[in-house]
């Protein structure tokens, strides 16, 4: 039972750290787009052509990245100004006269009172259009954020939909299907559940679902952060997701709490299975007689004395098979490190088959670790007598491929004192991958592979820390492609993804290896020059990005040719700031647009 409760803790804990995992990134995203040149000039003028500039920002995000549904911009009134929004397979801007009033919307409301670079995030419902919960069902999440100019004129709010079905297929991704699981609001009501008549009742005005099925275990849930439970309904484990953790001070932030429940029933717990199934009863009936039989001859004969740890074995044997009661798998050695068991699952996750791997040492033949079996942390459990846990080990499969497993191992000690260890896993593979792909995403463009400007962000600040101490300039580039939307508008966004592709290979063609090319978003660019002796050092850089960003490109149908307009600041030693060095760089791209496009010019 210990087992179990561990297995299903460690999923809900697993399945929490996801939700909050993928809610940071959104916010961490959310907060790059507000600081971005093209949010801050639209706040700071509210001109057609910085709108323009903003809603291509907007697509582009919303291009990137699948989950997000819509990006807006509302005035301090909570007015529309902008919205993207994906419909179907096309990301659109909404025209004028379809842009809304939201200043009564509680997402607007909340984000308002936020201090700048709080961000709020919204409880996960189901998508309103004109007072009416829009069919099929869409769960939505919001997340906005201030964008305050620094002179205190003008402020507006970011407001980003994120798809709540994204959130809630990896919360069912995490949790399996082995038992039956929840995501729950603070009030009881089913957001993700086995039943699907059971979820979103609170849009609908109807009981808490979950509270009025298992009201004991509820109060026990919501009373504590993490957990398990057991009642006469089964075992219940638990953990807390919190959305707002690390992003809002807000007085309210304890209302947006999620609860990720994992429910064993009764009837599925271990010792249930074993001894409510009547050919398992007469199992035991029959081996207690055959156990009491051979005790009685026991002491008049050595034959008897074999035949009774020979039916003890078979009946161990069978008694392992039978109580194989968790989607994990599970591996059983003895002290010297062989392996005793290993149910089904293990032998679906590794390849192997019970008789293959019986007898032979575990950690030569599954268990991928530097040392020897003196340093193994999992046979150490035998002499620590302490439960090990760990989702950073690695297991061989049979055809000597590695997986990333989270895993349980236990020391085991039998009636007669033989001693051993008991490992439970799961296969992290898919977990894991998912992961490192969303690790991905937050440091690199999706669709140049450059980096993006959260590694800008590092880099410029490093640059200007070591300008200071070795009296050296830093130049800054804003690049922006001219005639970009024409190839758009002529050939189609695949063709335009195409030629973002060529210009990223082009713009890194025409730097140092020290230098870095950055795409911040649309058809925008950024290159650091970390270490320029002279003005006529970046000159000498953007002539060459002109040159080779005008070539022809070919797309499947036909050719393009693009212009690109540069801004370019140069900063050196104290006083300056990544800030100031963007702005600069920024003003000047759009004073090389006004002077006719294709040429660059240097903010003084």
């Amino acid at each position: 039972m210990s087992d179990l409760k561990a297995a299903e803790q460690a999923k809900a804990k697993l399945s929490a750290a996801l939700l909050e995992q993928s809610l940071k990134y959104t916010a961490n995203d959310l907060l790059a787009i507000s600081k971005l040149p093209a949010v801050k000039r639209f706040n700071r003028d509210r001109s057609e052509l910085g709108k323009d500039w903003l809603e291509q920002v907007f697509r582009a995000q919303l291009e990137q990245k699948t989950v997000y549904q819509q990006l807006r911009f509302l005035d301090s009134e909570g007015v529309e100004m902008s919205r993207v929004e994906r419909r179907s397979k096309q990301v659109l801007a909404t025209p004028e006269q379809d842009l809304q009033a939201k200043g009564d919307r509680y997402y607007f409301r909340d984000t308002r009172t936020l201090d700048e670079d709080d961000v709020y995030i919204s409880p996960l419902d189901l998508n309103v259009e004109n007072t009416v919960v829009e069919l099929p069902y869409k769960p939505m999440i919001r997340f906005g954020v201030r964008v305050v100019d620094k002179t205190g004129q003008h402020e507006g709010v970011l407001v980003l939909n994120m798809k709540g079905q994204y959130l809630l297929d990896a919360f069912r991704a995490s949790m399996t299907n082995k038992y039956p699981a929840f995501l729950l609001n603070a009030q009881g009501h089913v957001l993700a559940g086995p039943n699907k008549s059971d979820e979103w009742s609170f849009m609908f005005d109807l009981p808490a679902a979950f509270k009025r099925d298992y009201p004991e275990a509820f109060e026990q849930v919501l009373a504590e952060d993490n957990g398990t439970f057991e009642s006469a309904q089964g075992l219940f484990a638990y953990e807390t997701v919190e959305p707002l953790k690390k992003f809002s001070q807000s007085s309210s932030e304890h209302h947006y709490r999620w609860k990720a429940v994992s429910f064993v029933p009764r009837e599925q717990l271990p010792a249930a299975i074993l001894f409510n199934h009547p050919g398992v009863i007469a199992f035991y009936i029959v081996g207690l007689l055959m156990w009491l039989t051979a005790a009685f001859y026991f002491q008049y004969s050595l034959h008897k004395r074999r035949e009774l740890k020979l039916i003890n074995e078979r009946q161990s044997k069978r008694f392992w098979r039978i109580s194989s009661v968790l989607g994990d798998g599970l591996i059983v050695m003895d002290k010297e490190g062989k392996v005793t068991y290993i149910n089904p699952e293990a032998e679906r996750i590794l390849g192997w088959d019970f008789d293959e791997i019986v007898s032979k040492q575990g950690h030569h033949v599954f268990h991928v670790h530097d040392g020897d079996e003196s340093s193994c942390s999992i046979l150490n459990v035998m002499e620590t007598q302490e439960l090990y846990r760990s989702k950073d080990e690695v297991f061989r499969r049979k055809n000597d491929a590695t997986i990333p497993v989270i895993l349980n191992a236990a020391p085991l000690t039998s009636d007669t004192g033989d001693e051993g260890v008991v490992v439970s896993f799961q296969d992290f593979s898919e977990t894991k991958s998912y992961q490192e792909k969303i690790q991905s995403l937050a440091y690199e463009d999706s669709l140049t592979g450059l980096p993006n400007r959260r590694v800008l962000q590092d880099r410029l600040q490093l640059a200007i820390a070591l300008s200071a101490r070795h009296a050296r300039s830093v130049g800054l580039m804003f690049l922006d492609l001219d005639h970009f939307k024409e190839v758009n508008d002529t050939y189609g966004h695949d063709a335009g993804d195409i030629l973002l592709k060529e210009i990223a290979v082009r713009l890194q063609n025409c730097v140092r290896e020290t230098d870095s090319v950055v795409r911040i978003g649309g058809d925008e660019f950024v290159i650091l020059l970390p270490d320029v002796s002279s003005a006529d050092n970046a000159v000498t850089v953007a002539n060459k990005i002109i040159q080779s960003v005008g070539e022809p490109i070919s797309l499947p149908d036909g050719e393009a040719r693009v212009g690109v307009s540069i801004g370019i600041a140069l900063a050196r030693g104290t006083g300056a700031s990544s800030e100031s060095l963007m702005q600069r760089a920024d003003d000047a791209m759009y004073e090389a647009k006004r002077r006719g496009k294709n040429q660059f010019y240097i903010s003084e």
